[in-house]
């Protein structure tokens, strides 16, 4: 597979993007991408992507942003999808792509026999599969005359090993990264990526310092907070960038910042 030429027109949706993982990876992709391009960053904070958009605009000039604040998961999401992927003049884009980064941990305070309230798990996958999927379905139809499309589906070492008390956490990126698979599949034009960052030095590593029932798990986590040795976000979008720049993987394969 040849090298992906980044510096064309794109039109790429960052979700997650007021902060974190979400906010380096559209940085980094709009210094990326080519004259012409526009970002669509979304996320439920809108201080957040309003600091994004400024960070953006100050090492990417040539990129128009566009904001799009709500929750992917919430009760007008069908609305919310269709303005996250309105394309104006599809024509005039060489690339389409989406970075699935938004979701949560979930509660990790319990052990998965203790997991017994239908509302939080219901929510919970809302979140980190339902709405994934119905807003990838919403990407694909608003590019369909986009020939080049890639989809990048954050995820997580716990796709693929069990965390003690992460059950939730464990089995919805277990399930995006198969959903992803099967997409790959089913599109083989389309570059599908699952990429796993690492331990990040996120509000996420502080929640499961804080939260994790199981103690070994949590102090994994607290030793991470504590020694700040958890992954800069922006360092670990680096490697995903030059990722899909070098573009020599399988697509719909799982890569991780270790490997």
């Amino acid at each position: 597979m040849a090298a992906a030429d980044m510096k064309v027109a794109t039109f790429c949706v960052v979700t997650g993007a007021s902060k974190g993982l979400g906010q380096a990876v559209a940085i980094n992709l709009a210094e990326t991408v080519g004259d012409g391009s526009l970002i669509v960053i979304t996320a439920r904070g809108e201080d957040g992507l309003n600091e994004t958009k400024k960070k953006i605009e100050s090492v990417a000039p040539h990129v128009t942003v566009k904001i799009v604040a709500g929750d992917i998961a919430g009760p007008y999401s069908d609305e919310l999808h269709k303005r996250i992927c309105d394309v104006p003049s599809p024509g005039s884009f060489k690339h389409a792509m989406i970075i699935h980064n938004a979701g949560s941990l979930g509660d990790v305070s319990k052990l998965t026999s203790e997991l017994s309230d239908p509302k939080v798990i219901t929510d919970y996958y809302q979140l980190n599969v339902s709405s994934v999927l119905c807003l990838n379905s919403q990407f694909f139809s608003a590019t369909e005359s986009i020939v080049r499309r890639t989809v990048v589906n954050i995820t997580s070492l716990c796709a693929l090993q069990p965390f003690k008390s992460w059950g939730l956490y464990c089995g919805g990126k277990a399930a995006r990264d198969m959903i992803f698979k099967v997409l790959a599949q089913e599109q083989p034009a389309v570059r599908v990526l699952s990429y796993a960052p690492g331990p990040l030095q996120t509000e996420m590593v502080e929640e499961a310092a804080k939260k994790t029932a199981d103690p070994d798990i949590r102090a994994f986590f607290v030793g991470l907070s504590k020694n700040r040795t958890a992954l800069d976000p922006d360092v670990s979008t680096k490697k995903m960038v030059k990722l899909l720049q070098d573009n020599k993987f399988e697509s719909g394969s799982h890569i991780d910042f270790y490997d």
